[in-house]
């Protein structure tokens, strides 16, 4: 029974609200004096503007059409939420690392103190020893430095103790397992890691840079403990570190050498995880921009040189986790357009060879798989003889591209045997009897059935002027032999003689590319990856460029017993390997089209399908296969791959479920450069002559889980402008009329003038922000920059950086999405406001005390208050004030201030609701009270960060005064308007046509047109457009 007469009466309630609501124009004699008030408001509203009581009129006619607009905004968030958050990854996307176990030590470098850097009591430095492999200190704790220094930079909030995993990973390897290492010149790495006390690097520019000075001091300090060892006369000290970078770590790495107190030539190799180093991933710094900024042209300048250095003896490798990666975009660790191919690359990895599984942001250090490749890595591009402790980078880039990438690229392509073609290489291969050739276009098919009637030797001849030719191999087993041979003097008419038949050949095995296995048992990429339940498969795909350099290619059986799923397939065909669609994402929408291949069309083991049209990252589709699975030598996989960056995901088994085929090619805010391929492509690997279909859909639920993790930012950024956009129509009626209307009214009157505009506007923006003479005019209004204007103006690249950064013609509906789900959500934060001011006026009529009821003469002059209490309020104010800009001046920075002066604005709206007024002033003043509120809470997560990061260096007691954002200037003017706020007075108002007025509005449309076209990657300039806002209208009063 107390249930229903809750229910009861809450339903009552809210039927008295609507109705409240629905008739604010009702007769009634029973109205509060708040409505009242309302009511004379609004009539002062239809005296003010000529159309307000049509606007009025058809506000209550469409009413119901309003809220459901906001209602579709908010499913749109919720569905975007949902997404993000419950959506499952599957397949080649599904997260598969294997759990890892070390014997961890650290020992603290207490050497490294003031001596050395003046950041001493705020870092630290420690070595690495994994217990029972390295040397450990001495009793007397001396520590004995045997090894090659790395160096380990943790990221944004990250620990010193995350080097941990791949300081094990190469201890093991060296100590236990050195006959794996193909480098008779290793040595065991000493891994020092910087303790940075968890700062937050990716939030202030200063910190950044504090790092990076620590550790080029630290640089130098390492070095010198190597110089220090006289026992051995032939030792060389080394002269360089290596740098293995997590997350923001990566990005310090980088800034090293742009600052003054770098050791020359003391880092020749980096090597980051999941380090965004195309763009920032946080904007509330205007310093981390510009850190960017001046950085990457640093690097780029520096490649730009051929005989510089870092031209000849630099090399950068990025390596990122892909779509598990939901701390940042995957999209922002591209190094393309700062880094030359020759000195670096990117690489996800899932293409990684047997590693095969995205990477989330904090497991890319300790995930097994990766580990173990970076070990091999690390201790095989390493030169304990030289001084610089590395290869040349000619062979630190060949063992990058041997061990990170899956040997199918073009890029890759140029590492083979076949390709290289040295003289050097070629040895004589001596025929037997035991030998016969495979037909053009037919499949040589070796297993356990078939070889004990195949010959030894079996031949693929490759005709004269062959034109259109590819061969292709995929074998279970790696125990055969695969030779490319010139110097052909077989005569299949004269009579087989041993001494005659003899080829000269290449031994091409080691070209052949490691690919997960794929049956009907296979669930995972990774379950043939190191550390897998299964072996992997083994392939070579190889083309006409290659081939005609060659007359046979000769396959020899397996010298052991195969196993009954065993197999060997080969083919050298003369179709076209590669075919294009010209399918786009509206067919794929509309049409949903299928890739057939049959036996008659398409008998080919390898067929590779260019998607031209699909090369945006923000859509994300769905495959399915259908195919007879008759007993067939393996189940079909295909390769889905990106040019460049290097991104590979390997779907196996593809006709047990739908495949999510999401990539990361042309991204929001990433420069795109025109000259590369960046088309989706599909490579079907398949039994020659099976007949099979593709189809292809788009995958909404993934499409939208990816919005999310683009577009954080942007929510601050289109909130922001949005209550711009409101606050410039209510001063334009204030200056017209004398009335500051509601937010809420001023809303909706707004959106109903003006909505077919505005949702035309952000659909509109997409294909306009494309068009290069005006992304080359929007740059020159950037406040940053993303890239040089003389490179842009090139025409070789786009920035991709204003408004939504969408090349993609089909995403055009993505504005007006936001757009709705924008207005939802400033619609709802007023509502929320407007609840706790109702709730606040209740609770201090329901205290018994008296209100004091307030005119217009008493918002103007204080008169409720007598002189004594006006001179101590103002007083109090006065020494408030001041004490919070002498705090600015000389220790917090200014973003405190702010935080402390928006709390005093949610008091004067509070103390205002907690008021009795009367008329049109009151009402003016709440109004004008409470859209300002809107805006300071919005700005307050643009600066949190950087009190984030001021309140974690008191905690640390590290006593040094917050060096940036001392700028007091940038929030004085603020802290004066809400000063003058808390007197409860009113703007001044001059008319719209006057110089003051227009400038009032037109300031506020200007703010609102740059936070939706450069808000996202520019949030703190917010803040500035905010202040100058608020010392515009204190000009205003004083004038």
């Amino acid at each position: 029974m107390g249930i229903r007469k809750a229910v009861g009466a809450l339903s009552r309630k809210g039927a008295d609200l609507v109705r409240t609501f629905s008739r604010p124009g009702s007769g009634s004699t029973k109205l509060s004096v708040d409505e009242r008030q309302t009511l004379a408001y609004k009539n002062k509203l239809k005296e003010s503007d000529p159309n307000f009581d049509v606007e009025l009129k058809k506000i209550e006619r469409k009413k119901k059409q309003l809220y459901i607009s906001v209602l579709l905004g908010i499913l749109m968030i919720l569905v975007t939420v949902v997404c993000s958050f419950t959506n499952q990854l599957r397949g080649a996307d599904s997260p598969r690392c294997l759990s890892i176990y070390m014997y961890p030590a650290y020992a603290k470098i207490n050497g490294f103190d003031t001596r050395y850097t003046k950041l001493a009591k705020k870092y630290h430095l420690y070595l690495y020893r994994e217990q029972g492999k390295d040397r450990a200190p001495t009793e007397n704790n001396l520590i004995t430095l045997d090894g090659i220094p790395a160096l380990f930079i943790p990221g944004n909030a990250g620990s010193y103790k995350q080097a941990r995993s791949i300081a094990a990973a190469t201890a093991n390897l060296y100590f236990d397992k050195r006959v794996d290492i193909d480098n008779p010149q290793t040595q065991n790495l000493d891994f020092f890691t910087a303790d940075f006390n968890e700062d937050f690097t990716a939030f202030h520019g200063r910190t950044m840079l504090d790092q990076a000075e620590y550790l080029n001091d630290a640089v130098r300090y390492i070095l010198s403990l190597y110089a220090e060892r006289k026992h051995d006369a032939d030792y060389v000290p080394p002269k360089s570190v290596l740098i293995i970078g997590h997350s923001m770590g990566g990005v310090v790495a980088r800034v090293m050498p742009t600052l003054k107190n770098h050791v020359p030539e003391s880092v020749n190799t980096i090597l980051t995880l999941s380090a965004p180093h195309a763009v920032a991933p946080a904007t509330f710094d205007g310093d981390i921009l510009n850190i960017y900024k001046e950085t990457n042209n640093f690097w780029r300048s520096s490649f730009n040189d051929k005989t510089s250095f870092f031209s000849q003896n630099v090399t950068v490798v990025s390596i990122t986790g892909g779509i598990l990666d939901t701390v940042l975009p995957a999209d922002y660790t591209t190094i393309e357009d700062l880094i030359p191919y020759t000195n670096g690359f990117t690489v996800y990895t899932t293409t990684i060879p047997q590693v095969w599984t995205p990477i989330d942001h904090l497991a890319i250090v300790w995930c097994d798989q990766l580990r173990n490749v970076i070990a091999k890595l690390l201790l095989e591009m390493v030169d304990y003889s030289v001084s610089s402790r590395t290869h040349s980078v000619d062979q630190r880039m060949r063992l990058a591209r041997k061990l990170l990438l899956s040997k199918l690229e073009n890029y890759s392509s140029q590492d083979l045997k076949v390709v290289l073609s040295e003289d050097e290489s070629f040895q004589a291969v001596q025929l037997s009897e035991s030998f016969g050739e495979v037909d053009i276009n037919s499949a040589l098919e070796i297993t356990e059935k078939t070889m004990s009637n195949l010959p030894k030797f079996n031949l693929h001849h490759i005709p004269d002027n062959p034109g259109v030719i590819n061969f292709a191999l995929l074998s279970s087993f790696k125990d055969f032999g695969l030779y490319f041979c010139r110097n052909n003097i077989i005569n299949p008419n004269i009579k087989f003689n041993p001494d005659e038949n003899e080829l000269n050949c290449i031994a091409a095995n080691d070209d052949l590319a490691v690919v997960p296995r794929s049956t009907k048992n296979t669930e995972y990429p990774s379950d043939s990856a190191l550390g897998g339940s299964e072996s992997p498969f083994w392939m070579l795909n190889v083309n006409d460029t290659v081939i005609s350099q060659y007359n046979y290619i000769l396959i020899t059986k397996p010298g052991s017993r195969l196993r009954d799923d065993d197999f060997l397939v080969s083919q050298l065909t003369t179709t076209a390997a590669t075919k294009v669609a010209d399918y786009n994402p509206f067919k794929v929408l509309f049409r949903r089209p299928t890739l057939r291949y049959q036996r008659e069309i398409s008998p080919s083991l390898v067929t590779t399908v260019e998607l031209p049209h699909l090369s945006h990252s923000l859509v994300s589709y769905s495959l399915k296969a259908n195919f007879r699975p008759d007993d067939i030598l393996f189940q079909p996989f295909i390769r889905q791959s990106i040019d460049k960056p290097f991104e590979t995901k390997w779907h196996v088994n593809i006709l047990e479920a739908p495949q999510d085929l999401n990539f990361h090619s042309v991204a929001p805010f990433i420069p795109t450069y025109l000259e590369y391929n960046s088309s989706l492509q599909l490579m079907i690997v398949k039994p020659p002559g099976l007949d099979i279909s593709v189809s292809l859909t788009i995958d909404w639920p993934l499409t939208f889980k990816m919005l999310f993790i683009r577009y954080r930012l942007a929510i601050a950024a289109f909130t922001t402008g949005l209550v711009f956009l409101v606050l410039s129509y209510q001063f334009w009626n204030y200056n017209n009329s004398g009335v500051f209307p509601s937010f809420d009214d001023s809303m909706i009157v707004l959106l109903n003038r003006y909505w077919v505009k505005l949702y035309l506007l952000s659909a509109l923006l997409t294909p306009l922000t494309n068009i290069h003479i005006l992304e080359q005019l929007l740059s020159m209004f950037d406040s940053i920059g993303v890239i040089d204007s003389g490179i842009q103006s090139a025409k070789v690249i786009f920035s991709n950086a204003y408004f939504l950064g969408i090349r993609e013609t089909f995403m055009w509906w993505l504005g007006p999405v936001f757009l709705s789900m924008t207005i939802a959500a400033v619609f709802i934060l007023f509502k929320i406001i407007v609840m706790v001011q109702q709730l606040c006026s209740k609770l201090a009529r329901g205290l018994n005390k008296p209100v004091p009821a307030l005119d217009t003469l008493d918002i103007v002059s204080e008169g409720y208050l007598n002189e004594g209490t006006r001179n101590s309020r103002r007083s109090r104010h006065f020494i408030g004030a001041s004490l919070l800009f002498l705090s600015v001046l000389f220790y917090m920075p200014y973003q405190f201030a702010f935080v402390i002066v928006s709390f005093i604005q949610v008091i004067i709206c509070i103390r205002i609701s907690a008021l009795s007024g009367k008329g049109k002033d009151f009402c003016n003043l709440r109004n004008y009270n409470s859209s300002l509120l809107m805006l300071v809470l919005l700005i307050v997560p643009i600066n949190a960060p950087i009190i984030l990061v001021f309140l974690h260096n008191v905690a640390i007691r590290w006593e040094t005064p917050f060096r940036s954002h001392h700028n007091c200037l940038a929030v004085l003017p603020i802290i004066l308007l809400i000063e003058r706020n808390t007197m409860l007075r009113m703007p001044a108002r001059f008319p719209n046509k006057s110089f003051a007025g227009s400038i009032t509005v037109g300031s506020l449309v200007v703010f609102a047109v740059y936070s939706f076209i450069y808000g996202t990657r520019n949030l703190y300039w917010l803040h500035h457009l905010f202040n100058f806002f608020c010392l515009w209208l204190l000009f205003c009063n004083l004038a």
